[in-house]
């Protein structure tokens, strides 16, 4: 695959579970209507990260791959002063519409035609588009283009491709976290940092909006890492 004239964008996103009290009645019960514990209500709860109808962005991390500078665009109506940690990234805050439509605006603005994530397809691509809708704000580029056999031309999700398209958690082909991926190829992962993204629930809910957004930014570095990986080896 020829890359060498495309507009790359890696991008990333960290959510946060919604609160059950934010639901009203009918639908926490909906919600919650198969499980017959309280620790198995807990686990569904703590499900709602994963899904954009129960959840909300924390943050998004964007990077140009030629220039490899970028921002990340935090989620916060309060003004919030940053250090700038991550030379050649820009920190932005807005409310989650202003940070999402931003992200649009960013897409568009740039002409990127090849865009690059962890996970991608099954997470951050269809949380975007489903999260945009949630705020009546049309996407500038279907991330859900074509079957999940037929995306690579516009989208690399290096969980894929490291994965040769399988969803086995068994053999050559099962999937790693991305901190096990750059781990074992000598990558720096954001997680030896110390944060990860179990705790960034906790650290939204505390306003520690700086560790957020540095993990964030971490995390589409070592994707970009991950890509140049990707190819000079695999990529045919």
């Amino acid at each position: 695959m020829d890359i060498s004239n495309r507009n790359i964008l890696i991008f990333d996103i960290e959510t946060v579970g919604d609160s059950i009290e934010d639901f009203p009645e009918d639908i926490q019960n909906y919600l919650t209507k198969y499980a017959d514990s309280e620790e198995k209500r807990l686990e569904v709860i703590e499900q709602f990260v994963f899904n954009p109808l129960t959840s909300k962005i924390a943050a998004i991390g964007m990077m140009d791959h030629k220039t490899e500078k970028g921002c990340v665009l935090t989620n916060s109506e309060e003004q919030f002063n940053f250090q700038n940690t991550h030379e050649g990234f820009t920190y932005l805050t807005g409310s989650e519409k202003d940070i999402i439509a931003k992200f649009w605006e960013i897409i568009t603005a740039k002409n990127y035609n090849l865009i690059v994530t962890f996970n991608g397809r099954d997470f951050d691509c269809p949380f975007m588009m489903l999260r945009s809708i949630y705020y009546k704000i049309k996407p500038g580029l279907n991330l859900m283009k074509g079957s999940d056999y037929t995306f690579r031309d516009m989208h690399i999700d290096l969980l894929k491709e490291l994965t040769f398209y399988s969803n086995t958690m068994r053999g050559s082909r099962r999937k790693f976290t991305l901190d096990f991926y750059c781990q074992r190829f000598g990558i720096h992962s954001p997680k030896q940092d110390g944060v990860t993204g179990d705790i960034v629930g906790k650290l939204f809910a505390e306003k520690k909006l700086q560790e957020i957004a540095d993990y964030c930014i971490g995390d589409v570095k070592a994707e970009n890492e991950l890509f140049k990986f990707w190819n000079e080896y695999l990529n045919f």
